[in-house]
């Protein structure tokens, strides 16, 4: 609470390096959310510094899905966090941007957890491909795993083996 916000983008823009795991970069980025609720400025800043890094590598013919990753989840962080009011990602489709980096990066279970995440809004809402693609990369990553197993295992929270073995559009035999 006594973090000076002044800091916030060059703080940010400094941990999100290219050697920075995708979930460090998820924590970092909600940890970022938190603090811009209360500097709509540095809000955003960060958020059009994330999207400029994005498109200035496009523009340069480099392939950066970790650029479009951190774009895209810090936008889907703020519309979590912030609702209506002061969003500085209103009428921003991050979880595209996070796609675009999944099929730039390839096979990423982190950025599948992150996928999930941003779709899972209430129990049975949620991008059940992306989720068991981060299941299947968590048997190999040991982060990735406790992460799950904090979102998904939690007590309010359903656990993934009902969040996957419901089919919300599946018809009920009698």
């Amino acid at each position: 609470e006594n973090y000076d916000t002044t800091n916030l983008v060059r703080d940010t823009l400094a941990i999100l390096d290219s050697n920075t795991p995708v979930i460090v970069r998820m924590e970092t980025l909600r940890r970022a959310t938190l603090y811009a609720r209360n500097d709509p400025r540095a809000a955003k800043e960060l958020l059009a510094k994330l999207q400029g890094r994005a498109t200035a590598a496009e523009s340069a013919g480099r392939v950066d899905a970790l650029a479009w990753f951190d774009a895209g989840y810090l936008a889907e962080a703020y519309k979590q966090w912030s609702g209506s009011k002061n969003n500085s990602a209103a009428g921003v489709d991050g979880y595209s941007w996070v796609q675009k980096a999944i099929s730039l990066r390839g096979d990423d279970p982190q950025m599948e957890f992150a996928a999930a995440l941003i779709k899972f809004t209430a129990p049975h809402v949620t991008n059940q491909e992306a989720l068991k693609r981060a299941m299947d990369g968590a048997k190999s990553d040991p982060l990735l795993a406790k992460n799950l197993s904090a979102r998904f295992n939690g007590r309010q929270s359903p656990t993934m083996v009902e969040i996957l073995s419901s089919e919300p559009n599946a018809s009920k035999s009698n």
